[in-house]
């Protein structure tokens, strides 16, 4: 049993849907030898809430403006296990200034448990990288699939029809490498 009262909001980010296109950030620095795929999102800045920064990263990686989408459910995961398996919660909002997030990871940090929270949301706007992030991914359900299953390079997907704002130098032969969050959404989005 988890208690989330005592959890310390370190972390937010958005997935962000365009058109039943998620956006996701591609790292310009490879990861231990892949192009990492990431969520846009990051620190909590000051008294921020977790979708105050959503907002504020999206804005700064992506060049959009989100609205939020108020998710079905809520989903908590433990992102210290290697394959963490969400399991649907009833958030707790009081004493929170949170909205309600469609995902809460959960880590343990000197004792102390941190959230990091996912967001549902949309925009109507294109993106554009930032000069931070300098590649962007727009995915299809199924290409999310694809990349957290199978071992595809960044020139497979873009050959196989995938969709991506690129303004950087990419080695496009290095596979890509799903982080957490899109690994999680993966199996959410299964669910």
């Amino acid at each position: 049993m988890y208690n989330l009262q005592d959890s310390i909001v370190r972390t937010a980010g958005a997935y962000v849907n365009i058109n039943d296109l998620y956006v996701f950030a591609l790292g310009i620095r490879p990861y231990q030898g892949y192009t990492p795929v990431y969520r846009l999102g990051g620190h909590l800045e000051r008294d921020e809430t977790g979708w105050q920064c959503a907002v504020r990263e999206a804005s700064e990686e992506a060049s959009i403006k989100i609205k939020l989408v108020a998710p079905t459910a809520t989903y908590l995961a433990n992102g210290d296990d290697i394959e963490p398996q969400p399991q649907k919660i009833i958030w707790a909002g009081e004493g929170r200034k949170e909205c309600i997030p469609f995902l809460a990871v959960q880590y343990f940090r000197e004792n102390q448990p941190i959230l990091s929270l996912m967001y549902l949301a949309e925009t109507g706007e294109s993106p554009k990288p930032s000069s931070e992030v300098k590649g962007l991914l727009l995915m299809r359900e199924r290409d999310i699939h694809q990349i957290c299953e199978e071992q595809i390079t960044l020139k497979q997907y873009l050959d196989e029809g995938g969709q991506a704002i690129l303004d950087g130098p990419f080695d496009s032969n290095l596979l890509l490498y799903p982080f957490l969050q899109l690994r999680l959404l993966s199996w959410l989005l299964k669910e």
